[in-house]
């Protein structure tokens, strides 16, 4: 229902249909709520001591994305998410900071603006496959291109990125959709409930979130709704805009044993995952939603992991002393600077009900003026503005480094008298950090997220037929992002150390150039900088140019044997006797 939830939908919905209870009730929905909800709660209690850090990284970094972290569950109705709440925040160099790493790995790992992925045979290179082959590669690629591009996907991933960064975890949801073929979903910290699986993968998702009257019909027909969201939707007016709490259960699809050998909660079809929706809080006949899943719905990246654990540890944890303290520092140095400006003041007892300022120009009439008469200063304060102001830079460096701004930021930070060798090695050795991350990205979120879509197109009967030339051939997934690219690249500053070590040996021993194949070199080097195809020819056309080059060589060296005979030839046809040279003492014997 919800794959076309939008206004034609909500349009389409008239009141609740008188539909037979038998038909409406589902008479094992109020044990399998006791399960899913008995499951949420135990999920709630392991995420506690996460909520606890990550209200202090709401508080100092991104606290309009952890609004629901400092409640045990959304609260409906509120009305307060417009509320400022960044007062504890006077020095955003934290917020910042963590967008520039966020902008930098969305630009840099899945940028929608250049390829960041491609689909090819896994057991061959592209280039060996026929011309059915490789028109289906390449036709697929564009396809799925087109409906990412078109999608939500990067505006969630933009989202998502920000919360991988911050709170290290960034799950994401990823439903079919009519009109955009997927429909991307990233839920908020507080909102979520993670649990992770024997092979350490986040299998389970739950999560508790508000929904208005409106938009639980438009999302699941009103004819699934209980019967208070039946009420509300009869009425109209403002009883559209009143929220509810909806609880959302995404795990395997495994049964659940009530006793007598009866079982519940299998989604019929074989599915290997299954999800629910319903109304928190609500003794409901039956689910607003259930349905199974051949895929997993979700993905969640997470920034890196501490053996089993379900949540991730994000990069902005290890940076947020830091950033504690440049709050409380920031705050000391005006308090500084404002003691200088305005200082506390001490004034004569007979002055307390006279008239008196210590705003420019104005004038302070006192009964006269002495050593313990007037208005004066209590203390005099001369802080040392600069030695705060030079360690704040130091507290601001440090969180910069730690977010990987100078790698992001590398080209805009370099002088002017630093070599592309130098920016290329300080690349390196900043990508050698953040490779894990790189890893953990693809193998948690791209990953999974390319074949969500390929299978959602799939059935959508969105590809081209498959040639002859692939059927049972696995298809894999290669990354040529920026990042990605850098981190192979990497390798070949190795491959190039041993390429000027086989060329300075070669100088004083020219049998060291055997040790090197040139052609598998040069093969392996564009594989490693991804240089685009077309600039390298196939192996047949190579394998040719060799061949031709060898007889070429061959060829030559027989012409130059033939004129060294003919030479030595014509040189002994010249040469004169009796001259006293070799020559004449042969012919003399």
């Amino acid at each position: 229902m919800y794959e076309s939830a939008g206004p034609a939908q909500l349009a389409a919905q008239g009141d609740a249909k008188i539909i037979p209870f038998s038909q409406r009730t589902d008479p094992m929905w109020p044990q399998m709520r006791q399960h899913l909800e008995a499951r949420m709660n135990m999920l709630r209690a392991w995420r506690f001591s996460w909520a606890q850090h990550w209200q202090l990284l709401e508080t100092y970094i991104l606290p309009r994305r952890g609004i629901f972290i400092n409640t045990a569950m959304p609260t409906p109705n509120t009305m307060i998410r417009g509320m400022p709440i960044n007062q504890n925040i006077v020095d955003p160099t934290g917020t910042q900071a963590m967008r520039i790493c966020a902008a930098g790995l969305m630009s840099g790992l899945m940028s929608p603006g250049r390829p960041w992925k491609k689909l090819k045979p896994a057991l061959m290179e592209t280039s060996d496959l026929d011309a059915d082959g490789q028109s289906w590669i390449e036709e697929v690629n564009t396809r799925m291109d087109t409906v990412m591009a078109r999608s939500n996907l990067y505006d969630t991933a933009a989202q998502m990125f920000e919360d991988l960064t911050t709170f290290g975890s960034g799950p994401v949801i990823i439903y079919e959709d009519v009109v955009d073929v997927v429909r991307c979903y990233a839920p908020c910290p507080g909102e979520y409930l993670l649990a992770s699986s024997s092979a350490n993968r986040v299998e389970t998702l739950n999560r508790q979130f508000v929904m208005t009257v409106a938009q639980i019909v438009e999302m699941f027909g009103i004819d699934n709704c209980p019967a208070d969201i039946r009420g509300l939707w009869s009425t109209k007016g403002s009883s559209l805009e009143v929220e509810r709490v909806i609880a959302h259960s995404i795990e395997p699809n495994f049964p659940i044993d009530t006793g007598g050998g009866r079982q519940m909660g299998q989604v019929a079809g074989g599915f290997p995952w299954r999800e629910y929706y319903w109304v928190f809080g609500t003794a409901a006949d039956r689910p607003l939603s259930a349905r199974g899943f051949n895929d997993q719905p979700h993905v969640c990246p997470r920034w890196a992991v501490t053996s089993n654990d379900a949540y991730g540890r994000s990069v902005m944890m290890d940076v947020l002393p830091d950033i504690m303290q440049l709050q409380v520092e920031t705050m000391r140095k005006a308090e500084a600077i404002e003691k200088q400006v305005r200082p506390p003041l001490i004034g004569d007892a007979s002055l307390k009900n006279e008239p008196s300022s210590i705003l420019p120009g104005h004038l302070t009439y006192v009964p006269s003026i002495g050593p313990d008469k007037g208005i004066r200063p209590i203390y005099t304060v001369q802080p040392e503005i600069r030695e705060m102001m030079e360690d704040l830079k130091e507290i601001q460096a440090r969180i910069r480094t730690g977010c990987f701004n100078d790698l992001f930021l590398m080209m805009a930070q370099a002088t002017k008298d630093m070599t592309a060798y130098e920016v290329a090695q300080r690349q390196q050795e900043k990508m050698q950090v953040l490779g894990p991350v790189i890893e953990r990205f693809h193998n948690e979120f791209a990953s999974p997220t390319i074949r969500r879509i390929f299978r959602i197109m799939e059935r959508k009967k969105l590809l081209p037929p498959l040639p002859r030339s692939l059927q049972g051939q696995p298809i894999a997934i290669e990354y040529t992002s920026m990042l990605a690219i850098a981190q192979r690249a990497a390798a070949t500053g190795g491959m190039e150390a041993f390429a000027k070590m086989v060329g300075y040996l070669a100088g004083a021993y020219p049998e060291a150039k055997a040790v090197l194949n040139p052609v598998a070199f040069l093969v392996e080097y564009h594989k490693l900088v991804n240089a685009p195809s077309k600039v390298v020819r196939s192996p047949d056309e190579i394998a040719q140019i060799i061949a031709q080059q060898q007889q070429q060589v061959q060829e030559q060296a027989a012409i130059q044997q033939g004129q060294v005979a003919v030479n030595a030839a014509q040189q002994l046809s010249q040469t004169q006797l009796g001259t006293g040279n070799a020559l004449d003492a042969l012919t003399s014997q």
